[in-house]
């Protein structure tokens, strides 16, 4: 059989080891292995099977009523420079589950992911009205390589779309998730340990998002705009809830890219959550902590003034960086005002009592249970007694929808886990190929 002409399948024996103790996700396990490639891939229905490992080592390309099938509990590793593309009206259906989830990771050895090492994601372009598939309990690791869109690219994806717990980790050059236009829904996602931006909403994007944790590592900030939540350009007007991000908080070792100065003459900007272009938004219940210069960035005159005259909504939320004089960060001048607004005006301006957000001067008082035990499982939930347990608000038609689920915590975490069992945050530790 020549692999030229047809695809090369190299069936082998072996061991998977994941490296969690206790959870069933991580088990040993004898499972052949496949590369796949070529005309293995065009076939209008194209199933994995939880008992075989794959190796791509081609793009998978869904087109109109073409259908990508993933049973629960398989991994799928892929090698460089190497993407997951699901055309309009094509689906991908990948339904894992807590004890089974589904794992798209590097092909490369355990300890060499990342940088040099990394594929191109999963890219899902939507049609309106029309469901892309469903995206449940899936791992994406070391993905979004150099000229990809991002680890997980949605484009124009329709609400009737299923997207919920799904951890990004390691993203490399684009963004974890990337959101342009659609109005599809996202609920229970994480993004841990991105270079670039966790989660960027553009060009249009208009749905809801719930459960949401941007999770930075202090050593990985690329040397460009940067923020765990950007929401950018005009007609982009997304209503978010329980969104928490966690910077370094000048841990050990944290990167100097982060300590960025707001309004520097490079434009590169830094920000738990940064907002531009005209993009609107409504943002309850949420958390920004540990980015070292500013929590809220606001660089668009026309955000601004949506803010100002309440077409945009920040509310029920409380912000932190480790420099309180930036913590709120409007170029001045940008935003219509007399004298003109600057940063001491944004910042009064966000915390006015109407609006029920909260400045917290020392991160300690969220009381995240292990947030910065990076190597070994970090905990970031709130612990008994923690201010975010409590003071989330729903009142009105945007947050009182059917999506969004009426829980009294603020940010991404109560204290129920739903990352257990399923997230891992030490993939750099877990051998794949042995």
């Amino acid at each position: 059989m020549s692999t030229g002409k047809c695809y090369l399948l190299v069936v082998s024996l072996i061991l998977l080891l994941f490296s969690c103790k206790k959870d069933e996700v991580f088990v040993k396990r004898a499972i052949a292995e496949v590369v796949i490639q070529g005309a293995r891939l065009t076939s209008d229905t194209i199933t994995l099977f939880k008992d075989t490992v794959y190796i791509l080592n081609s793009n998978v390309v869904r087109n109109a009523k073409q259908v990508l099938f993933i049973e629960a509990g398989t991994l799928i590793k892929i090698n460089n420079n190497i993407g997951i593309i699901i055309n309009a009206n094509g689906k991908i259906i990948a339904t894992g589950s807590k004890q089974l989830p589904i794992i798209f990771t590097s092909n490369a050895a355990k300890g060499t992911q990342g940088e040099r090492n990394s594929w191109n994601g999963i890219t899902i372009t939507g049609s309106t009205a029309t469901s892309s598939g469903v995206l449940s309990y899936v791992r994406i690791e070391f993905a979004g390589a150099l000229g990809s869109s991002g680890a997980l690219s949605l484009n124009r994806v329709d609400v009737a779309t299923t997207l919920n717990n799904i951890a990004i980790s390691y993203s490399n050059i684009g963004p974890s998730v990337e959101l342009a236009g659609g109005n599809c829904n996202l609920e229970n996602i994480v993004s841990y340990a991105s270079t670039s931006t966790d989660f960027l909403l553009t060009n249009g994007y208009a749905g809801g998002l719930q459960n949401i944790l941007s999770y930075r590592h202090p050593m990985l900030c690329g040397n460009f705009s940067v923020a765990g939540l950007h929401i950018r350009g005009i007609g982009t007007f997304p209503s978010i809830s329980n969104f928490t991000v966690i910077g370094p908080d000048l841990q050990l070792g944290t990167s100097f890219y982060y300590n960025a100065i707001p309004g520097n003459s490079s434009g590169t900007k830094v920000a738990a959550l940064l907002v531009s272009n005209g993009a609107k938004f409504y943002i309850r219940n949420s958390v920004l902590m540990g980015f070292p210069k500013t929590a809220f960035y606001l660089d668009s005159r026309e955000s601004g003034i949506s803010l100002q005259t309440g077409e945009s909504d920040f509310a029920y939320s409380l912000l932190h960086s480790n420099d309180t004089t930036s913590v709120c960060f409007v170029p001045t001048g940008l935003v219509p005002g007399v004298p003109p607004i600057n940063s001491a005006d944004f910042k009064s301006f966000v915390l006015r009592p109407a609006f029920y957000n909260r400045l917290i001067l020392n991160s300690a008082e969220y009381k995240f249970t292990d947030p910065y035990n990076y190597d070994n499982n970090p905990n970031p939930l709130p612990q008994a007694g923690s201010i975010l347990l409590t003071g989330a608000n729903f009142e009105g038609p945007v947050f009182g929808n059917n999506f969004f689920k009426k829980v009294v915590y603020r940010g991404a975490f109560g204290s129920e886990n739903w990352m257990q069992g399923w997230v891992n945050f030490i993939p750099l530790q877990t051998d794949y190929n042995n």
